[in-house]
């Protein structure tokens, strides 16, 4: 009984492994639930390029983040380009309402599990460190993960300019982009 339990298990894990976001592979499927309107598929915006970022919504981090992709959105009004977020704190169904209207974002807001955000990114928690937020996913016009970024990256600490690089390359790109980015790095002191 207990080599069944084993086998399935890395089963189970090479099954999650192999459905996680990674820079120059497909994003994985991923379906974002909404308080008000209907489920967003990520695959529902092929054709754009997408900033995805995983939040929680008493995160002061999100919060700022949240208006600040407000204010780069306006500056790439008219591209190509979706952003979308996913809470993904145990509340999330509950405080969406106030957050969107405390912190007004002009892009959908929605929420997954924290196992489903675990399963896209590839996050596992025995690996012993924290899962930080805000973090970012982005994809290229064919839907081609093209950047991931947990909230502890370099990326992170200066979304003010990396985001709208990172757009920018993205846009410029096409159909064709090849740039890729992924960063890990030690959680912040």
């Amino acid at each position: 009984m207990r080599t069944f339990l084993v086998t399935t298990f890395c089963a189970l894990l090479l099954e999650t492994a192999l459905v996680a976001a990674e820079v120059g592979k497909p994003s994985p499927a991923l379906t974002i639930q909404r308080v008000n309107g209907p489920a967003l598929q990520l695959s529902q915006y092929k054709g754009k390029v997408v900033a995805f970022v995983f939040i929680d919504t008493e995160c002061p981090h999100c919060q700022r983040l949240t208006g600040l992709l407000n204010t780069i959105i306006k500056q790439f009004e008219g591209k190509p380009l979706q952003v979308v977020a996913c809470a993904m704190n145990p509340q999330a169904p509950q405080r969406l309402p106030l957050f969107t209207q405390q912190f007004q974002p002009a892009f959908p807001v929605g929420y997954c599990t924290r196992e489903q955000v675990y399963a896209y990114t590839g996050f596992s928690e025995a690996s012993g460190k924290p899962f930080y937020v805000p973090h970012m996913v982005f994809l290229d016009r064919r839907g081609i993960v093209r950047g991931d970024y947990p909230g502890e990256s370099d990326f992170m600490q200066k979304p003010d300019t990396n985001i709208p690089a990172k757009l920018d390359e993205l846009l410029k790109a096409g159909t064709t982009s090849v740039a890729a980015g992924k960063q890990t790095t030690s959680p912040r002191p």
